[in-house]
């Protein structure tokens, strides 16, 4: 394994292992544990294949493009404003995530010894990211992997030291009012496609090994998830609360809610920077900004919306991830018929897409934009 191919799979785990896994055990805990495995599996199996599609895409065109640049390359003008606003709004709904749940993590981490609240937390982890995206995010390659690997050995002493205080009383098989809760939140925790045109950066000159690296850099965190999900969800029961480590903080005194915020805070800054980037991208790749109008408006527009009261977690996660989330899945499949009938260069990686199957996930998409909508407001 060649030190590109590691840091290709740390950059997918680090974007996908974010604050999105917070979100799951409040609602598995309404919704039970079958949905739970239902959802992971075949959402995870999901993203994969539309990664692989993204992967398809950037490796099929001359010029650096994100999702906005190339339905405006292949489709059309019109179509690259859509595309351009659904992209956005995405990733500006992860950011605002990532700010909410930093600001509650790092007040509960280093609050009981400075005090204060939890706005001057977010604003502190607002500004840090800034700055970093700031002076060169490019940099942040080389600690990625070291960052993974920290994060994946957290969950793995959170899952052994919470074992023993796991209770099978706390678990239920399914409730059915509750069954679909999780669809939003499983979408938007397993969703890595921020990352991608970073593994295919890395992995230009091993080309071959693009497919595996995402093959690895998706399920292995949907493996860790559940484990996580399982057995946070087994200590705290219906004491789960939306941002899970309050919940457990209430439910264990030792060090595991220590170790838990510091693994969270991880999540969370690798998460967040690697979105500030994608939104960057977006807008000097595909937009055509410069610079420091780019960095502007993917930092401080959603510190702006934080400002304005947009702080609902659940309500965050579920629309960012069922909306924007699906109406990029299906933006992209259909995208794909253009690129693969007139691609500019021969990709090194070819997915199977036939129309049958772009209707099917069309379909599940819009299914869930419409239950999203409804179930939030």
């Amino acid at each position: 394994m060649t030190k590109n191919y590691l840091l290709a799979i740390a950059a997918l785990m680090g974007t996908i292992i974010g604050v999105g896994l917070f979100t799951i055990p409040y609602v598995v805990n309404k919704s039970g544990v079958i949905p739970l495995f239902i959802f992971m599996v075949g959402l995870a199996a999901i993203q994969y294949y539309l990664q692989l599609l993204f992967a398809e895409a950037i490796m099929s065109t001359k010029e650096k493009h994100r999702l906005p640049g190339l339905v405006g390359r292949y489709a059309s003008r019109g179509g690259k404003i859509f595309a351009s606003a659904v992209e956005i709004i995405g990733v500006y709904g992860s950011i605002l995530v990532y700010i909410i749940v930093g600001g509650i993590f790092l007040h509960q981490l280093v609050g009981p010894y400075w005090g204060g609240e939890v706005f001057i937390y977010a604003t502190a982890l607002f500004a840090a990211v800034t700055l970093i995206t700031f002076f060169d995010l490019k940099m942040l390659a080389g600690t990625e992997l070291v960052l993974t690997t920290l994060l994946v050995l957290a969950i793995g002493l959170i899952v052994w030291r919470g074992l023993g205080h796991v209770q099978l009383s706390n678990f239920r098989l399914i409730n059915w009012p509750n069954a679909l809760l999780p669809y939003g939140p499983i979408f938007f925790a397993v969703g890595g496609g921020a990352a991608i045109p970073e593994i295919c950066r890395l992995l230009a000159y091993e080309k071959n090994k693009i497919r595996s690296a995402i093959a690895w850099g998706t399920f292995i965190p949907a493996v860790l998830m559940t484990l996580f999900v399982l057995v946070v969800l087994g200590i705290t029961g219906a004491a789960a609360t939306p941002d899970t480590l309050t919940g457990l903080a209430a439910v264990m005194s030792d060090g595991i809610v220590a170790f838990s915020l510091i693994f969270g805070l991880l999540s969370i800054i690798t998460s967040y920077i690697v979105f500030a980037q994608a939104l960057e991208e977006i807008f000097q790749w595909d937009l055509g900004l410069n610079n420091k109008s780019a960095w502007f408006l993917a930092c401080f527009v959603p510190y702006l919306l934080y400002l304005i009261g947009w702080d609902d977690l659940i309500k965050v996660v579920s629309l960012t991830g069922a909306v924007t989330g699906g109406l990029s899945g299906i933006i992209l499949i259909w995208l794909m018929f253009k690129i693969k009938a007139k691609p500019e260069v021969v990709s090194a990686i070819k997915n199977k897409l036939t129309k049958p199957a772009a209707w099917f996930l069309s379909l599940l998409f819009v299914l869930g934009f419409i239950y999203e909508i409804f179930n939030n407001f």
